[in-house]
């Protein structure tokens, strides 16, 4: 029993985080904007469950998986689109779906956060997105992120 306790909370207490060699924000080129054309820059900073990947889902695909302190971004046509926030089934995380509408030319950057409530009561980060302007985002960005791929739409 007390193996089964020490594994159960070593398995919790570790941190889904960034390959050490992965991008920093200045060294990206993210694309630019245009008529036809958006961008949408995502990122998450250190939040709960901390073990598990955010995965990201635009329009009901899957474009990435972000572990905690790093960024990704999408090409978009101008528009509304269907922002969902999913977790691995262990992590006890239940979905989170957001409308989103973005202005062509637009580059929108969006801080991802998750909820989390611990059986006493107490809530851990936050089930709010914030829409970031762009150079309280930046800044950030490049304080605490590093890049994580995602596929194209």
């Amino acid at each position: 029993m007390k193996f089964v306790i020490c594994l159960l909370a070593v398995l919790l207490s570790s941190c889904a985080s960034a390959p050490k060699d992965a991008a920093t924000f200045d060294m990206v080129d993210i694309p630019e904007s245009g008529a036809g054309e958006s961008v949408f820059v995502f990122y998450r900073t250190y939040t709960p469950p901390a073990a598990y990947d955010m995965r990201i889902s635009i329009n009901d695909k899957q474009i990435t998986a972000l572990p905690n302190n790093t960024f990704s971004y999408a090409r978009l046509t101008p528009g509304k689109f269907k922002l969902k926030i999913s977790w691995h089934p262990l992590s006890g995380m239940f979905s989170n779906e957001q409308e989103l509408e973005i202005k062509a030319g637009e580059t929108f950057f969006l801080q991802l956060s998750s909820s989390v409530w611990m059986p006493i009561g107490i809530q851990l980060g936050s089930d709010e997105h914030a829409a970031q302007n762009q150079k309280s985002a930046i800044e950030m960005l490049r304080k605490c992120c590093k890049y994580v791929a995602s596929i194209e739409l």
